[in-house]
């Protein structure tokens, strides 16, 4: 079994290689094949020159282009199977009239090789007489790739090609095609060829690669699966297409499919390809008899065999063709001396590059050069430097646009930031607090507001660059303030301080001071709070504690001690429930009395000496005692209260305080919860923690309100919150209290519906 290389183009009809490689059509024929994609014809036809490979799609007019010229038959192409015969046409990117197409001077067309199909259909179309141009139209060689880009842009008049191959013609453009310039002919498109080396060396082998691809082209003209429920599904390979744009080509019509992938184009329609390549060599009448000839020969042979298609054709017109020593273009007659006019022509090549004209390349429409093969070399080399040089201009000019994009960006970046630092500079000159910039570095004042003016007697211009211990002295003595920087920008809070006045007078003071870097410098804001007015306001809380207190406690007082005379009347008679509702009332009295007690308390002691107010208790009987005192409002909702609480276990804190923490949760669990029931547990876990759990049944907390239900007045926004009602300050107040004693609150979703509560304390161990 040998070893061959196809190598094809990307094109979407190049496909059916691809295919008999994937599913081993191939090595069924008993040959062994690489197949590679290039990037254009051009580096196809390279490869076939070269030797670095064996067959090789190519378009068919370049085919036709090699045959008129008779190349050595070393450098000959012999013809394979024909890939696909499709319907071609002319389109733009823009609807146009006949006259804007006529005055349009500076317009291109891209192709996709010089010698394809597509330059000669719009060559044809340009030649009709409603089309007629007073200048040639330039056209430009373009890969496959880059097709779709070029047809939109605003110099390119239109691209010749197939709708069928480029179904975005049809999305994005305009057929312009009218009164039959071309013809709806199936027209050969492309043809897989063999080296000339190979085909006389290998010939039965180049009968089985065209053997394997033919099979390809039936399954897809018949839509036979492979392995899948679509042929998409197999794998092709180096196939450069996605799937979905491999189904919109061959998921078509069975007959069209067949006309598409028959490899057996007529008479009529290979003639009118050959006379349309006939047409750019005007006068050659030798030459349009030789090309009628193969149009014959394909039409009656589209699956040539070899050896005997080899045979080159010896008649009287091919020699006399291609054995004149002068050849005619028009009524111009050329001396040929080959060697002459290749450094002539190559001259003035090198003068017209120098000048910046980049469409240019050598003459290769000689009949018969010993040259041929480097003026054709040439311009393949020219063909693929200007594309490479496209492919440059392409890449700077996307730069250049997201370069006008940067920096358009960074104008509207730097507008608002001067926008958001104007509103700062407002909002900072007119806060009702007095507020100081400090250099975190330096500890020299930079700015002050206008209200630490008004307090300090300072000027504006007296303020800046005075060091920060000539004001607020006591400030450098503080350990907790740090260097700015860090997720936590909010520094400290500093409950008292000194501060120095202009005129000396010196005032106690609260300062707020927050860190913060601009621009590689660090800097302190430092909120200045006048504690005189903070003593006012706690004086007054103080006064209004301790009067609310008093005023409670008489009647407080005298209830619990009526209640407890009239409980201990033997002549009253009362029956279970009875004194199962007394025994509720005694208890919230009480609980009432130690609310009471404990406000008196916090009005006679500060902050500082709150804990004198810790005790350790047993939360059990905290928890039993909530559970008794509202258990009635479960029983009437149809609730079925469990519960699991351990014993000997141990809390430090204030009691009223957690009593409060387990009736919120479990007042709320009542209130969500419409059916089912609510489990209590107590219980002792790892790291010397407690753990009180709170299960419910109810209507359970969406996810996206996990930590917004512990905020002050949140509720969650829907119609049971409506209907239950209630101020959202339950849980609030419950978290602060955990975080007083030292714990947490996790909230979790219940798998059976509802929600999880976890409240983790410090457990007390002596």
């Amino acid at each position: 079994m040998i070893e061959i290389e196809i190598v094809t183009t990307p094109r979407l009809t190049a496909f059916p290689i691809f295919l008999a490689f994937s599913r081993g059509y191939f090595e069924e024929e008993d040959v062994l094949v690489r197949v590679r994609a290039l990037k254009s014809y051009e580096a196809v036809l390279a490869h076939l020159r070269e030797g670095r490979a064996e067959a090789g799609e190519i378009p068919f007019t370049a085919w036709a282009h090699q045959q008129l010229k008779k190349t050595s038959p070393h450098w000959t192409f012999y013809r394979g199977i024909i890939l696909s015969c499709l319907v071609h046409g002319f389109y733009s990117a823009s609807y146009m009239e006949a006259e804007s197409i006529r005055d349009s001077y500076h317009s291109f067309l891209p192709i996709l090789h010089p010698y394809s199909l597509d330059r000669f259909v719009a060559e044809e179309f340009f030649r009709s007489e409603n089309y007629h141009r007073r200048k040639p139209v330039p056209y430009l060689t373009t890969r496959p790739t880059l097709l779709a880009h070029e047809f939109i842009r605003a110099e390119c008049l239109g691209a010749a090609a197939s709708l069928q191959e480029y179904p975005f013609f049809g999305e994005k453009g305009y057929c312009l095609t009218v009164e039959n310039e071309i013809p709806p002919y199936y027209l050969p498109t492309n043809m897989l060829v063999f080296t000339g080396r190979f085909a006389s060396k290998f010939p039965e082998e180049a009968n089985r690669v065209s053997r394997a691809i033919k099979k390809a082209m039936e399954d897809l003209a018949n839509n036979v699966a492979y392995e899948g429920d679509s042929f998409v599904a197999d794998w092709v390979g180096p196939c450069p297409w996605k799937p979905g744009e491999l189904d919109g080509f061959y998921r078509r019509p069975v007959p069209e499919l067949g006309k598409i992938l028959s490899g057996m184009p007529s008479l009529e329609d290979v003639r009118f390809v050959m006379e349309m390549y006939g047409k750019t060599f005007p006068g050659l009448d030798g030459g349009k008899k030789i090309l009628e000839n193969l149009a014959h020969s394909v039409a009656d042979n589209p699956f040539p065999k070899f050896p005997s298609s080899i045979k080159q054709t010896n008649s009287k017109l091919y020699n006399g063709y291609y054995s004149n020593g002068k050849s005619k273009f028009g009524n111009i007659v050329k001396d040929i001396s080959p060697l002459r006019s290749l450094v002539s022509e190559m001259k003035e090549l090198a003068l017209s590059l120098f000048l910046g004209r980049r469409e240019v390349s050598l003459d290769t429409q000689l009949p018969k050069s010993p040259y041929l093969f480097i003026r054709s070399t040439v311009n393949a080399i020219l063909d693929y430097l200007n594309q490479e040089i496209r492919d440059i201009e392409e890449k700077n000019k996307r730069l250049s646009e997201d370069n006008y994009l940067l920096e358009t960006r960074l104008d509207i970046s730097d507008l608002k930031r001067q926008t958001t630092e104007e509103r700062y500079r407002y909002m900072f000159e007119f806060a009702t607090d007095a507020m100081i910039i400090v250099n975190a570095d330096t500890r020299m004042i930079v700015d002050a507001n206008r209200r630490f003016r008004e307090v300090s007697g300072y000027q504006t211009s007296e303020i800046k660059n005075i060091r920060l211990a000539r004001v607020l002295p006591d400030i450098l003595e503080q350990t907790e303030l740090k260097s700015p920087g860090g997720k936590d920008q909010n520094m400290t809070f500093i409950p008292e301080a000194g501060l120095i006045l202009k005129d000396g007078t010196k005032f106690s003071v609260g300062l707020s001071v927050t860190g913060f870097s601009a621009e590689t410098k660090r800097f302190y804001q430092i909120q200045v709070n006048d504690n005189a007015l903070i003593l006012e306001s706690e004086k007054i809380k103080h006064e209004f504690i301790s009067n609310i207190s008093h005023e409670l406690r008489s009647p407080m007082t005298n209830i619990q001690g009526y209640f407890d005379l009239l409980f201990t009347n033997d002549q009253l008679s009362l029956d279970k429930d009875q004194k199962e509702m007394t025994d509720v009332i005694r208890k919230n009295v009480r609980r009432l009395n130690f609310l009471i007690d404990n406000l008196l308390q916090l009005e006679k002691k500060d902050s500082q000496t709150s804990e004198e107010m810790y005790e350790v208790f047993d939360p059990l009987t905290v928890i039993e005692e909530v559970l008794y005192i509202n258990s009635p409002s479960a029983s009437e909702s149809g609730l079925t209260v469990t519960t699991n609480l351990s014993e000997n276990l141990k809390l430090k804190g204030v009691r009223f305080e957690f009593s409060q923490i387990i009736t919120n949760f479990f007042v709320n669990a009542i209130k969500y919860t419409e059916k089912g029931g609510i489990d209590v547990s107590l219980k002792k876990i790892a790291d010397k923690k407690v753990e009180v759990r709170f299960t419910d049944t109810g209507i359970g907390i969406d996810p996206k309100y996990k930590e917004l239900i512990f905020e002050r007045f949140f509720r969650i926004p829907d119609q049971r919150n409506r209907t239950v009602g209630g101020t959202g300050l339950g849980l609030s107040i419950s978290r602060t209290l955990i975080n007083k004693m030292g714990g947490e609150v996790i909230v979790e979703p219940n798998q059976k519906g509802g929600s999880i509560f976890k409240v983790i304390l410090p457990l007390y161990s002596e």
